[in-house]
């Protein structure tokens, strides 16, 4: 395509899963949407590559077909400790999907934005969002230029609105007073495929309790399977625990990936490309999430949940808020309703990012954990309640007995300060 156009309704700055939903729900509404998209589809991302029954929700809403092919459906979770293995199927709930999918986020960004074009939306690849324009405090659109030339003077884009979908580093919005909360979780995370003889079946891996030889780790393994025989083998790490800092991502996946049994062939003889790390940036952990003329979604607005590291559910949801907010402002030319985006996302998301941060808390402590796992994993209830809890998967307040403990402990958080 040829260069970005000088002015557009709304510019939305990256283009993953939460900018590609923002700008389906904002193109498919009649405005004028453009992309802009620092690599080119189909791009590597690190990440689990695996969608829960919340982001399947999110995935039909954008009208994507989630019987095809491509997909690998999972009906729920199992879970490893040392002493105990249990699966965990889904909840059976009328508020969300059964089940969960799996795809490389290559493909699976590149056909959301295919979506998002089909919708209406302009996408200029290898586009470098350099920072954002401002008339005084009103952000107006961003300054760009070529992401292979950093030497060209960057051209502007004026918009009448700004979504700020960068991901997990975020730069683009720091110009404009954007700025990480310290006291919100961090984590980090690697992954790497495989081809090997083993297959999870129709399930999510995860293992609660990471060794080192006798040396237990404050983290958490995942290994999910893909459409074609191959596997997505992750670990991750909050930086709630003490000695954060010390543990890189790369020591924490070899020593997961050295603890998985010698017949699933985990070796680099193996492997299909190379160990990839990243942050997790959890519970809203930028702030303001928007600032005027510009909303923050997804990664680059911290919203990852802090109980499992899921992003993808939460980018697309926050990029549907975002357009809906954003379409409100423009129809009926008060600006102002787009600034009500952060008080929107506390009452979404508010209660259950505050329980999930106090579970980030203990799980950074590998002596709770460990008898946690011990005593906890192989009581069935116990954990289906867990895994609800984690994954945020509910009915409401009028649903089950465990929905309804999962609302009082939402009211709790509430009632403790968000």
């Amino acid at each position: 395509m040829n260069a970005p156009p000088a002015e557009t309704d709304v510019l939305v700055v990256g283009g993953g899963p939460g900018g590609a939903a923002a700008a389906y729900y904002l193109a498919r509404q009649g405005l004028d949407v453009t992309v802009v998209e620092r690599s080119s589809f189909p791009r590597e991302k690190v990440c689990g590559d695996g969608l829960t029954p919340r982001s399947v929700a999110a995935l039909l809403r954008m009208g994507i077909d989630t019987d095809d092919p491509g997909f690998e459906r999972v009906e729920g979770l199992r879970v490893h400790s040392r002493g105990a293995t249990i699966e965990l199927p889904w909840p059976e709930l009328s508020s969300w999907p059964g089940y969960g999918l799996v795809m490389p986020r290559a493909e699976f960004d590149h056909r959301l934005i295919q979506r998002a074009q089909k919708a209406g939306a302009r996408l200029y690849e290898r586009i470098d969002a350099v920072e954002p324009t401002r008339d005084g405090g009103w952000v107006t659109g961003a300054r760009v230029r070529p992401a292979e030339d950093k030497d060209a003077e960057p051209s502007e884009i004026r918009a009448r609105f700004t979504i700020a979908a960068d991901g997990a580093a975020s730069r683009f919005a720091k110009p404009a007073g954007v700025r990480r909360d310290d006291s919100r979780p961090l984590g980090i995370a690697a992954r790497r495929y495989y081809r090997t003889p083993y297959h999870p079946g129709p399930w999510f891996e995860s293992w609660l309790d990471l060794w080192e030889g006798d040396l237990l780790l404050p983290g958490y393994g995942w290994l999910f399977p893909m459409a074609g025989g191959q596997i997505n083998l992750g670990a991750g790490l909050l930086n709630t625990f003490k000695d954060f800092k010390q543990i890189s991502a790369q020591r924490l996946f070899n020593a997961f990936s050295a603890m998985l049994p010698g017949g699933w062939e985990i070796s680099d003889d193996t492997a299909e490309g190379r160990v990839l790390s990243g942050p997790l940036p959890m519970s809203l952990n930028r702030v303001p999430q928007a600032v005027p003329g510009m909303l923050l979604i997804g990664d680059a607005a911290g919203a990852v949940n802090p109980f499992n590291g899921e992003g993808i559910a939460y980018a697309m949801e926050t990029g549907e808020v975002a357009a809906d907010l954003v379409h409100e402002a423009l129809v009926n030319d008060r600006p102002g309703i787009a600034m009500m985006y952060p008080t929107v996302l506390r009452e979404r998301y508010g209660d259950y990012f505050a329980i999930g941060r106090g579970f980030a808390k203990i799980i950074g402590r590998p002596a709770i954990m460990s008898r946690a796992t011990r005593y906890l994993l192989p009581n069935q209830r116990v954990m289906g309640f867990a895994m609800r809890v984690m994954a945020n998967l509910t009915d409401g307040p009028d649903g089950d007995r465990q929905d309804r403990l999962f609302h009082v402990l939402q009211r709790i958080a509430s009632v403790r300060g968000r």
